[in-house]
């Protein structure tokens, strides 16, 4: 007599055999899954970094371009005060009235030579910006003898670039305000110098008052 298992056991195992087959299909593909999302986390993490690492780098370039455009703009404004502090009446050969308008400068004062060492030497100036965009001084120095031919060739040496203007005014010392034209042989009792950029990276650059003939050098 032949034993045979019962038929309900043999369909219990036939049964149970897909169902962990599907248990273990479902276990490897939610693991698929999360290899997936943690893919595309460490993607968008990744990306984030290199974006912010390039938003770093833009800032850091930007903040060294501005303290240098500072470091300039403060020996710009040490070389003006220095120029009009030093500001001098025309001499009697060589007779300068102290002449502003509203964009230019022209007056007379002492400069450094531009060989080496610490002379200087007197010389009518004139402050403007040209069609470059460039705030330059342009120098004529005076001669120590009484001028018989043609004036020395003026040099024109640049201080600052990317100005779109000047915009200056003269104190009027007697009944006090401000003008924009100054044409005399008295200098202003105070100049007001506003640097105007092509640019707005310096919009609120503040203004420069300085008083001529404070130097006696």
């Amino acid at each position: 007599m032949q034993l045979t298992s019962p038929p309900s056991r043999l369909y219990g195992h036939a049964a149970a055999a897909p169902l962990r087959s599907s248990r273990r299909i479902s276990t490897v593909g939610f693991t698929l899954l999360e290899v997936l999302v943690a893919l595309v986390v460490l993607s968008l993490l990744f990306i984030g970094l290199v974006q912010g690492s390039r938003l770093s780098l833009l800032a850091w370039d930007q903040q060294t371009r501005l303290v240098a455009r500072s470091d300039d703009l403060d020996a710009v404004d040490r070389v003006l005060r220095r120029l009009i502090v030093r500001a001098r009446p025309g001499s009697e050969w060589e007779p300068l009235v102290f002449a502003g308008t509203a964009h230019s400068m022209t007056f007379t004062t002492i400069v450094p030579l531009p060989t080496a060492g610490s002379g200087t030497q007197r010389a009518d100036v004139e402050l403007v910006v040209d069609g470059a965009h460039r705030l330059v001084l342009v120098r004529t120095p005076h001669l120590h003898a009484i001028r018989t031919g043609r004036p020395p060739p003026a040099v024109t040496t640049e201080i600052l670039q990317g100005v779109e203007r000047l915009e200056l005014a003269y104190e009027l010392a007697i009944q006090g305000g401000w003008t924009p034209i100054w044409r005399d042989s008295v200098p202003p009792r105070l100049v007001r110098i506003r640097i105007v950029f092509a640019d707005n990276t310096h919009s609120v650059w503040p203004d420069i008052l300085v008083a001529p003939m404070l130097d006696p050098s």
